[in-house]
């Protein structure tokens, strides 16, 4: 596919914003990214009938014969897909062994039909190596893929969208070559009728990179004059020039000699990076307002409250109007309307309305969140049928406007697909469900973020600004009780973990523990959602049944693999056997938050000898902590954490006959300051080391001038997962 894809329209070809093969800036970095280019052909031309909006010339040809019936099937079919067509291209001049490793295997999407990839290495000498893709492997975990290697325009990553990954190994990589790879993805979008205005999906860019970068260049290729850019640069990027190349309008954006990211750790990359975001815009007929902008510069100023408030409630209470410009209905199989109609239905059959206002608004979420599993729903989508459930019920609400928090603030929102709807009922907020969410659980994106609230009732006209709650060093937690004994090789810890997370700590663990786990198969009987197996007849149902137990036997066979995988990551040693897994707690349901589980496994080389004594790294149980470079120490950025949190630990390691520990006095710590606290105690109890260690953030945010508080509580956590307990022999 890929070799006939290259031979059509091949990749890699000669280039201007490529002819640099090395440079003298940056003389003691890693690596140098030569040139980086990404183009965007939106709306690109097919030879199918009806695959650009506006545009059917094929679909007169292909007509003729059938007098017009063709035309008529393939518009009704087709008419609204729109085409985007990504093209990214890399050069990277390789100066040492890390930033060699860094590139020693490439990845590449092989998904679409018109996907394709190429890669070279250029030798110092000036000869070209082509690479040999006939050794790709395909990617089990699409989510592991970098995202250097993912388009801007792709679909994320679901249960239901799972595209094809492969990767190469680069062989006979030495310092002083270049790599250069380049690939193209196809993507839709598709819309539920043929749209005189449509909005594409934002993309956001930043300009540092993890290495420095000598030219940066975005094109956006558009085929009319009916196609508009909508763009804000922000912290000092550069701005698009429009131009125009082989009949089509071409907006290019150029950044030169931009200087790799510093601040690498807590930082809120596009709130506090010199970044880029856009937006592409189709209209028909003359009108290109950008529905909340008048146009482009109204575009590229500041928002006040008072302006966006007034822009949410005209898109919340006019949405005949305004649903249809963009993707926000995503997910659903037919009109928000018709959707909350069949809803209410299957809530009234279910017996919803039996019980009190707030098992109805429970089981309104539950059964919203069994149907979005499969099909994510929109913010958009989903605050709008939750607001119409409880609606038909006459139960008072308001309606929630914020923005996601690592993408902007919201007096920088330039796009109406920026803003993220909730629902608030009682003091409590309901957030569009992923898999997992539960009730008045907030995801992690929109934590701690400011807000617009306003009434459900379009004649209350009174908007207040609020603050979505994040929860504190209480709510989210993660509890971790370690139990430990050594082989009788004395080099190998046999370990026991019981491990319990909660609030944010959770939604950053649930996904991995749970993969891999039947947690759907009793979802309607425990939540009041949809069976596994609705609308199947008896004979499907039975082998649909048989086909899922066979997938639950290769899931308990895979998972010990997974989860050893994690254990080898989280303590940086080597997982000598994983014995099991058990979920005690999926957290998935409103009266049980808590994810709690247990693993048993043995690590390797926990130990050394110094003489007749032992030397165990007992505190790295407690996972690998974050090491500050020396690079990293001078800090010019704020500090986002994400959110407050409390990490606990009590690891109990059973001393072997013969020997007694010495020096745990030198475990005893205690800081405290603004940013949180660092507290370790060592004791001997019954003939057993018992470590207790709480760490603690109290905040999201901190000042640049606090750095070096938090450095305070990351150097001793680091410091602490780094000592050594003596066994002296007796």
């Amino acid at each position: 596919m890929i070799d006939r894809n290259l031979s059509s329209s091949p990749l890699l070809i000669d280039d201007a914003d490529f002819k640099e093969s090395s440079t003298t800036r940056w003389p003691d970095e890693s690596g140098v990214i030569l040139c980086q280019k990404t183009t965007f052909d939106f709306d690109k031309k097919g030879l199918s009938v009806g695959k650009r909006i506006g545009r059917n010339v094929w679909g007169v040809l292909f007509a003729l014969p059938t007098f017009g019936a063709s035309m008529y099937a393939a518009n009704a079919r087709n008419d609204t897909r729109i085409l985007v067509e990504e093209t990214e291209r890399r050069k990277i001049l390789l100066k040492d062994k890390a930033a060699i490793d860094q590139y020693s295997v490439l990845y590449f999407r092989l998904s679409m039909e018109d996907d394709a990839f190429a890669a070279r290495v250029i030798k110092a000498d000036g000869s070209i190596q082509p690479l040999n893709l006939e050794e790709a492997i395909k990617v089990d975990d699409v989510k592991s893929v970098p995202g250097i290697f993912q388009g801007y325009t792709d679909f994320r990553v679901s249960s239901v969208y799972r595209p094809s990954y492969y990767k190469i190994a680069v062989p006979d990589l030495t310092e002083g070559d270049i790599i250069e790879y380049a690939f193209r993805h196809i993507n839709t979008r598709q819309y539920g009728h043929n749209p005189s205005y449509k909005e594409f999906d934002p993309v956001y860019y930043l300009c540092n990179r993890e290495m420095p970068v000598a030219r940066q260049v975005i094109e956006v290729v558009t085929q009319d004059d009916k196609y508009h850019i909508g763009y804000k640069s922000l912290k000092g990027a550069p701005d698009f020039m429009a131009t125009d190349a082989s009949g089509n309008k071409v907006y290019k954006w150029v950044d030169n000699n931009r200087d790799k990211l510093v601040d690498t750790k807590f930082v809120n990359e596009f709130l506090e990076l010199p970044s880029i975001k856009f937006q592409i815009i189709y209209a028909r007929n003359s009108s290109r307002n950008f529905i909340w902008f008048a146009d482009e510069t109204a575009m590229k100023k500041d928002i006040t409250p008072e302006e966006l408030s007034i822009k949410a409630r005209t898109f919340w209470f006019s949405p005949e109007k305004l649903q249809a410009t963009g993707d926000y209905t995503k997910g659903l199989n037919s009109s928000i309307e018709n959707t909350t109609g069949a809803l209410y239905k299957l809530l009234r059959k279910r017996g919803a309305f039996e019980g009190s206002e707030d098992e109805y608004v429970q089981k309104v979420y539950y059964t919203i969140r069994s149907m979005t599993i499969h099909e994510t729903w929109s913010d958009y989508a989903f605050a709008k049928i939750m607001s119409g459930l409880l609606t038909m019920k006459r139960i008072p609400h308001e309606i929630i406007a914020s923005t996601v928090n690592n993408r902007t603030d919201i007096n920088k929102v330039a796009f109406t697909q920026e803003i993220a709807w909730m629902i608030r009922y009682k003091n409590r907020y309901f957030a569009n469900p992923d898999e997992h969410l539960n009730p008045d659980e907030i995801p992690v994106y929109l934590a701690g973020n400011t807000a617009l609230r306003f009434n459900s009732n379009e004649k209350e006209e009174k908007v207040t600004t609020d603050v979505i709650p994040m929860g504190d060093t209480l709510l989210n937690t993660l509890k971790s009780l370690v139990k430990v004994s050594l082989d009788v090789s004395k080099a190998t810890f046999i370990v026991t973990k019981e491990s319990e997370a909660s609030g944010l700590v959770k939604q950053g663990m649930i996904d991995e523990v749970l993969a891999l786990t039947p947690f759907l198969e009793t979802d309607f009987r425990n939540y009041d959602g949809v069976s596994m197996w609705d609308g199947l007849s008896a004979t499907d149902e039975e082998k649909a049944t048989m086909e899922f137990n066979d997938q639950k036997k290769e899931w308990k066979e895979e998972k010990p693999k997974v989860m050893k995988s994690l254990a080898e990551s989280e303590y940086g040693h080597t997982v000598e056997k994983y014995d099991a897994f058990r979920l005690v707690q999926d957290g998935r349901n409103a009266k049980k938050r808590g994810l709690r589980y247990t693993e048993s496994f043995t690590l390797s080389e926990m130990t050394s000898q110094a003489g007749s004594d032992l030397i165990i790294s007992l505190p790295v149980l407690m996972g690998e902590q974050s090491r500050i470079k020396k690079e990293e120490r001078q800090r010019t950025l704020p500090i986002d954490i994400q959110y407050p949190r409390s990490l606990q630990w009590k690891i109990i390691c059973q001393v072997p006959a013969g020997y007694t520990p010495r020096g745990l006095e030198n475990l005893n710590k205690t800081i405290s300051n603004e940013a949180g606290s660092f507290v370790s105690t060592a004791t001997v109890e019954n003939n057993a080391i018992h470590l207790a260690v709480k760490k603690t953030f109290r905040s999201r945010h901190l000042n640049v001038n606090d750095w070096n508080k938090l450095l305070e509580l990351l150097d001793a956590s680091f410091n602490f997962s780094e000592s050594k307990i003596i066994l002296v022999k007796q």
